[in-house]
């Protein structure tokens, strides 16, 4: 997945760095954002091809950024992730546009998957 840009999005310093650190080893060019709004400059600044964002999130939830990203990048991917699965179905993320979905915590590898898939479904599209 040669230049692939992602950009994380977490309110949690720790689970940035260490997405961020996961990502760049594998060989993404990796960029974080600690909430919505921030991660909308990332998104006007840079060619981000992928955005996996945690649903609860001062100023600006999940939810919300995953509305304004399938309106104003269209050709962007977004997977939501959450630790609080009882307060967001994955049918509603999926609904809204989401191309993927995953529960904290989880393993890197899971999240790598998602990536995998939606990768292989945009080369068909």
């Amino acid at each position: 997945m040669a230049d692939v840009k992602i950009l994380v999005v977490d309110d949690e310093e720790n689970m940035l760095s260490m997405l961020k650190t996961f990502f760049t080893e594998k060989g993404f060019d990796c960029y974080t954002a600690t909430n919505g709004v921030e991660a909308l400059k990332v998104l006007d600044d840079t060619g981000i091809n992928i955005v996996i964002t945690d649903m609860k999130m001062p100023e600006m939830d999940g939810l919300e950024l995953l509305s304004i990203i399938k309106e104003k990048y269209e050709n962007i991917s977004a997977v939501i992730m959450t630790g609080f699965s009882e307060e967001y179905t994955t049918t509603e993320a999926l609904n809204m546009g989401a191309d993927g979905y995953i529960t904290k915590p989880f393993r890197n590898r899971e999240l790598l998957l998602i990536l995998k898939r939606i990768q292989q479904i945009n080369q068909y599209e």
